[in-house]
């Protein structure tokens, strides 16, 4: 058991909300604001661009992911693709498929990988891990 000493003051509601901004604030420093949730609707996409990288953001039931907008076959907008089978993206050139959630690459032409970057969603903003 641990008692305070007696000149020791104790947290009050708004002590105990200012040390929870301080670490938000401190896992959100590697993140950048990019988009309004509102900006995504379930099912959609949108294109944002972080630091010259293309990002794509989509909406996958009410989750959002985001990948690096490029096709590692040819380079295409993965923005402009389809989504098939709930989370899978098809590139509009030729076809390659990439998990959404992973960036895996799921059917050739594309063999390798494409980017994805973490998501935080704070008072309906989107903000993702900085690209490099």
């Amino acid at each position: 058991m641990y008692l305070a000493p007696p000149n020791a003051t104790h947290l009050n509601e708004d002590d105990n909300q200012s040390i929870q901004n301080l670490f938000t604030d401190r896992t959100m420093s590697n993140y950048i604001k990019v988009a309004a949730l509102a900006d995504v609707p379930v099912g959609g996409s949108k294109l944002v661009e972080v630091n010259r990288i293309r990002v794509a953001l989509f909406n996958l039931d009410g989750a959002i992911h985001a990948i690096e907008d490029v096709c590692t076959h040819d380079g295409g907008p993965l923005v402009e693709g389809t989504i098939v089978d709930g989370y899978q993206v098809q590139c509009p050139r030729h076809g390659a498929r990439f998990d959404i959630r992973t960036g895996a690459a799921l059917s050739f032409p594309a063999f390798e990988p494409t980017n994805t970057y973490a998501v935080q969603i704070k008072d309906g903003e989107i903000w993702i891990e900085e690209p490099r």
